[in-house]
């Protein structure tokens, strides 16, 4: 084989209201890495399917020896279709995907591709395209290395039209329209919320402040870039040192960004250099306005520090983003009222509102029984898009589980309620033009 063509492929995403909105950042990395081993012994390309009707699919996909995906579980299905319908197209070609959904459901996948990969994808990859070449691709491939982030360059956006790399509306309020896109400085998460399919726990690898200011510049540079919307979980957190070094190095390229953060561990020192170093908006994943809530879920968060910390977000002029879920166990039935309050007295400048959702690789998806619910774990994975709310005032939310009549925390809502709940709340985000 001479010239290897690959193809990384982006599905329809259809189930985004703004399909658009991020990169598909991990794909840009690993097609960045290929190239800098290979070289000219790859050809190289994104297939990116987002916003395409799934019957016109064929119409947008080349003739590639190879096709990698990287698989989330909303979007397993479509990915496999995908799959069948290259297959018929083009049956010589190998299909290989690794992803989150591919680390949960490891023996289903292999049913639908030549080989999966588990574990971080960055040097699974090389190993995968060098026995693609000798003629030995085995079916599994298993990376159980700690991610060494800073071995890799920063991907190369050159493989996407400029239009789906560099857009306005990423931030809010004045910075609308600034040109903005999307970019990851670290990786790992230490936490273990209920609802959350974070398989591994793991400390927070940051990038190198050095190499943060190369990608930057980058982007300014070869895409007239001026602000950031950072993707990490959490972009500031409570190890003070390692937040101070990414926040200044931010701060050299002189972006404005949003971000994530954690309301709890973080210092008012922190916030006010993070305001100093462009920040102008941070979500913050409060889940639950109640305590015995966020003690149900794991979420170890105490709503009254929460408070003094978004406190300190309004002192600097630091927009919030509040990320609520409505329907998580326990919940009491005023949590309306309660939510409503919250929002009040906080005073946020938007609102991401989801209705809960148990996803695989959770703990509430794995052991409905410890949180008293009932659902089908065989549901179609395609219902299971919790955090796409699309604020349409017609839209009913669909559930994907109930709670039994008493549950471990009491008794348990009804469906209706839950919906109730979440419609009523979302109305009053819309009247108050706090959607996000």
């Amino acid at each position: 084989m001479n010239v290897l063509k690959i193809g990384f492929v982006i599905p329809c995403d259809l189930h985004n209201y703004k399909p658009f909105r991020n990169q598909p950042i991990n794909a840009l990395y690993l097609l960045t890495i290929i190239a800098q081993y290979f070289r000219s012994d790859v050809d190289l390309s994104i297939i990116d399917l987002r916003g395409i009707k799934k019957s016109d699919i064929n119409y947008y996909i080349p003739e590639k020896d190879v096709y990698f995906y990287s698989v989330a579980t909303i979007e397993y299905l479509e990915t496999i279709r995908t799959v069948q319908e290259i297959r018929l197209l083009f049956p010589q070609s190998k299909h290989i995907a690794g992803g989150i959904h591919i680390n949960i459901y490891p023996k289903e996948s292999l049913k639908y591709f030549d080989s999966i990969a588990l574990g971080n994808g960055e040097d699974i990859i090389l190993e995968i395209i060098k026995d693609i070449k000798a003629t030995t691709l085995k079916e599994i491939y298993v990376e159980e290395r700690t991610l060494d982030f800073n071995k890799f360059p920063h991907p190369d956006r050159g493989y996407l039209p400029r239009k789906a790399i560099v857009d306005t509306g990423l931030l809010n309020g004045e910075y609308m329209d600034l040109k903005s896109t999307s970019v990851l400085f670290s990786r790992g998460c230490p936490f273990n919320c209920s609802f959350c399919a974070n398989l591994i726990q793991s400390k927070i690898v940051f990038r190198l402040p050095e190499l943060i200011i190369k990608e930057i510049e980058y982007l300014k540079q070869s895409y007239g870039v001026e602000a950031l919307a950072i993707k990490d979980d959490n972009i500031i957190n409570a190890n003070e040192k390692c937040s101070t070094a990414t926040l200044t190095a931010i701060e050299k390229t002189g972006v404005k960004w949003r971000g994530n953060c954690r309301a709890n561990g973080v210092s008012e020192k922190t916030i006010k250099l993070a305001k100093q170093c462009g920040c102008v908006d941070l979500a913050i994943g409060i889940e639950s306005v109640c305590q015995n809530v966020l003690n149900n879920i794991n979420k170890r968060l105490n709503i009254e520090k929460a408070k003094i910390f978004l406190g300190y977000l309004k002192k600097y002029e630091i927009g919030i983003r509040l990320n609520l879920i409505i329907g998580l166990p326990g919940e009491p039935k005023d949590i309306l009222e309660k939510s409503i309050k919250f929002i009040e007295e906080t005073k946020p400048s938007s609102v991401l509102l989801s209705i809960l959702t148990p996803v695989p690789g959770s703990d509430m998806f794995e052991n409905p029984e410890k949180y008293g619910m009932i659902f089908d774990k065989n549901i179609s994975f395609d219902r299971l898009f919790s955090l796409f709310g699309r604020f349409d005032e017609n839209e009913k939310r669909d559930m994907v589980f109930e709670y039994k009549k008493n549950t471990p925390f009491g008794e348990g809502m009804t469906q209706e309620e839950i919906v109730g709940n979440y419609m009523s709340l979302q109305k009053y985000l819309r009247d108050h033009k706090l959607n996000f």
